[in-house]
């Protein structure tokens, strides 16, 4: 074989390897997914179990999470923050959202916005 042969087959072998992945991990965004509620916003992932992080795409392990949010200030008021429970499960992104009764409303509800398999990302066999 010529080595241009040899080089396109190495590099072939290592592409196809990079497919099969044993990533099973998810991600938490927040980040709107659906743009047209107008009650929704978007919101800064503060910590994840008690992690901080500023990251605006977060790599997490499937599990139940406890996620820290703050959404965005509103004029006159202090910044609002807000901790609730996601049940990730793997390969998947999940967008999360503050959801407020008004634009100018402080208090927020932190939600699932949406829930995007990965592609790419075949979850482990069930035990």
């Amino acid at each position: 074989m010529h080595w241009q042969q040899r080089l396109i087959l190495a590099l072939a072998t290592l592409a196809l390897t990079g497919c099969a992945s044993s990533f099973h991990g998810s991600y938490i965004v927040g980040e709107r997914y659906f743009k047209t509620s107008i009650d929704t916003f978007p919101v800064i992932i503060l910590s994840i179990d008690g992690t901080d992080t500023l990251q605006r795409r977060t790599l997490v392990d499937p599990g139940v999470r406890q996620v820290s949010v703050q959404a965005p200030p509103v004029p006159g008021a202090p910044n609002e923050t807000a901790t609730f429970t996601v049940d990730v499960k793997p390969c998947f992104t999940y967008y999360i959202v503050a959801v407020r009764a008004n634009p100018i409303a402080a208090a927020f509800t932190p939600k699932v916005d949406f829930a995007e398999p990965l592609a790419g990302c075949t979850p482990p066999p069930a035990k």
